[in-house]
């Protein structure tokens, strides 16, 4: 009965204020007048308050909640916050921080940089940072006001054409030594004299990555740039190079010299020297670290309303780039809701090491320099169970592609539910299984907006699964409304191709027993769904619109494909040249479709399905398709929609002739 008693004791609160100090006591919200007594200065003191707690002190977990309220202001950090599993919550008495109401506290991994003086030219600024010179301190990150600065760049960044202006590109390529060599038409070439601290962002081989790299010299006499790259760099891959001091020519640029310590920037108006500046100087922000030799979790600790900003990202990544500003890394029952991302160069929030049972929701994801939340791990390792739900994420891959609004690299049970993702250049969602010790299962992407995907790379989806582990995944697709998947790359001459190469939902590498029921898919290159290699999948009741090359297509690697359903599908689409059905003919099999029936299919341009003359599927046209087995009891007509933007079907349409069932559209998205 005592404890129950304790239990139900009001809260415990601390704030926190940028007018406080760390010697007060934190139980009052603004300084007193004689300025003896206040709110702490700084989160970790806050932190370590709860831990001298004496009820912490006597029974080791807390018997009253703990509220830590944050007044507005920014709040930098000298080194992330860090939470071990002693500084845990329960799920009874948790630990909460928050912003105080109406106002907004800003957390931030920078430093702000001072001490500027006009140099040269009227708009060039210099400071010299001491830190940066001794080896101390190197960023690629600086804020100037609330937005991201531009590292000095060749060629420049091209705010008209932001994704397929401003690039160079590889005029042949060279055998692998030492170094690779990115070699340049002569012309191309950049007469500079100091490379030290240039870097590469390439994309190489086919474009579906990008990286970073420091560039390791130069070939003047052969046109060369000297890195070192994973991958094959090949004629036609398009890279910038960033921070050459000679290619500080545009207002808005900066570029930093490690050997002198300077930091330069081309302002962009006289008002510069009375604006903040801020250089990050750390990749994350917040570490939830469990004890997981002991099989500990950091538990029931939560962030609300909260913004994160000014984190930093690491060089030489791939296909994974992981960078946060949060990272929980065996935490439970946690959580992150109504907080704000801002100028965070990595992830806003990254789970590993068995996290399980936490919630990230109702935040706003904007201009990431990777993705918005993503999961790592293997199948010992994994997060689990997780809530990842009604979170707007926008303008994400600002400087890795190969990123997701949502990436579940390895990662099982969790739910993935109303976000809304806009505008990012390579998956909206994705879930992995890369072997049979790396394997995604029973996950749930379900009522999510994903718009304008894949903006960015190529051989991708908007939702896309990868099933390497050649196991039934349990995976769920379902009710996701997804629009204008495009797709990029170059040619061997160095032009842009796009739109290029792009599914709506990608069931790749031997994704197998995942349910696809329920989707919108509006506008795609090569189908509205691929599966590749994979079995017993089954999509069922969902509305297939405007490829532009194909509609589905089925890629059948080997003997392992079969078993897939396909039915009660609304398929409608208007170009001229595209085909209803595409395989592989090499290795076409009736198999690989158990059950392709009961769908509707439409042609907006009045191009005849039925012609006898159009090759629109792996057997050639439509009769002879039927007379494989398929389709005997669909139907060729008008859905009829409500209206060309609403995907509603009106009362006498014909799919109610094939079974389907009406989408629940209001509820898609963060609605």
């Amino acid at each position: 009965m005592a404890q129950e008693m304790e239990d139900q004791r009001p809260a415990i609160v601390f704030y926190v204020s940028t007018e406080g100090n760390n010697r007060w006591s934190g139980r009052l919200s603004e300084p007193n007048d004689i300025k003896t007594d206040g709110p702490f200065a700084s989160l970790q003191r806050a932190r370590d308050a709860i831990r001298q707690l004496e009820c912490r002190q006597v029974a080791g977990e807390l018997r009253r909640s703990v509220n830590i309220i944050i007044r507005g202001g920014t709040y930098f950090l000298n080194e992330p916050l860090m939470f071990l599993p002693d500084d845990s919550g329960t799920a009874k008495c948790p630990v909460t921080f928050s912003a105080y109401k109406n106002e907004k506290p800003i957390i931030s991994g920078g430093r702000r940089v001072t001490g500027w003086q006009c140099k040269d030219r009227k708009s060039l600024w210099v400071t010299e940072l001491p830190d940066v010179k001794s080896g101390k301190w190197y960023f690629r990150s600086l804020r100037v006001g609330d937005r991201g600065a531009i590292r000095a760049r060749h060629p420049n960044f091209d705010p008209e054409n932001p994704r397929t202006g401003g690039w160079l590109f590889a005029s042949k390529s060279t055998p692998k030594d030492t170094y690779d060599r990115i070699i340049l038409d002569p012309e191309a070439f950049p007469d500079w004299e100091n490379w030290d601290d240039a870097e590469v962002h390439i994309f190489p081989a086919w474009g579906w990555v990008n990286t970073v790299l420091k560039v390791d010299g130069v070939d003047k006499e052969n046109h060369a740039i000297l890195i070192k790259s994973q991958q094959d760099i090949r004629p036609g891959n398009r890279f910038f190079v960033a921070n050459v001091r000679e290619a500080l020519d545009t207002p808005g640029e900066w570029c930093l010299d490690s050997k002198t310590g300077e930091l330069l920037y081309l302002a962009i108006d006289e008002k510069f020297p009375d604006v903040e500046v801020v250089a990050s100087a750390m990749d994350r922000l917040i570490v939830l670290q469990g004890d997981m030799e002991r099989d500990k979790f950091v538990e029931n600790i939560h962030f609300v309303g909260l913004t994160f900003s000014d984190t930093d990202y690491s060089l030489d990544e791939y296909y994974s780039p992981a960078d946060a500003a949060i990272w929980f890394a065996g935490a439970k029952n946690c959580s992150v809701e109504e907080c704000s991302f801002n100028n965070i160069n990595g992830y806003a929030v990254k789970l590993e090491q068995r996290s399980h049972e936490n919630q990230i929701i109702s935040n706003k994801m904007l201009k990431l320099g990777q993705g918005g939340v993503i999961l790592i791990g293997d199948n010992v390792t994994q997060p689990l169970n997780n809530l990842i739900a009604g979170n707007d994420i926008q303008d994400c891959g600002q400087i890795y592609k190969h990123v997701a609004g949502i990436y579940v690299t390895t990662g099982s049970g969790n739910k993935v539910i109303h976000n809304r993702i806009h505008r990012v250049p390579r998956y909206g969602i994705s879930f992995k299984s890369f072997d049979g010790n790396s394997a995604s299962h029973n996950n749930l992407a379900e009522y999510n907006e994903i718009i304008d995907s894949n903006l960015e790379t190529n051989d991708t989806g908007a939702i896309e699964t990868l099933g390497r582990d050649q196991k039934l995944s349990g995976n769920i697709i379902r009710f996701n409304l997804i629009r204008n998947v495009v797709g990029m790359n170059t040619t061997p001459e160095g032009k842009i191709v796009t739109p290029h190469f792009t599914w709506g939902i990608y069931l790749d590498d031997y994704s197998s027993g995942t349910t696809v029921y329920g989707n919108i898919v509006d506008g795609t290159v090569v189908g509205a769904i691929c599966i590749h290699g994979g079995k017993d999948n089954v999509v069922e009741n969902n509305i297939f619109m405007n490829g532009l090359d194909r509609q589905m297509t089925l890629q059948p690697r080997d003997d392992f494909m079969t078993g897939n359903v396909f039915r009660h599908n609304i398929v409608v689409f208007k170009s001229m040249n595209s085909v209803l059905w595409y395989s592989w003919q090499h290795t076409w099999r009736k198999d690989r479709l158990s059950e392709c029936d009961y769908n509707l299919y439409w042609h907006t341009g009045g191009l005849n399905l039925l012609n006898d003359q159009l090759k629109i599927t792996p057997e050639g046209n439509f009769k002879a398709w039927q007379e494989a087995g398929f389709d005997h009891n669909s139907i060729i007509a008008d859905p009829k929609f409500v209206s060309s933007d609403d995907f509603q079907i009106k009362e006498d349409s014909p799919a109610f002739k094939i079974d389907f069932k009406s989408i629940p559209i209001e509820h898609i998205g963060l609605k």
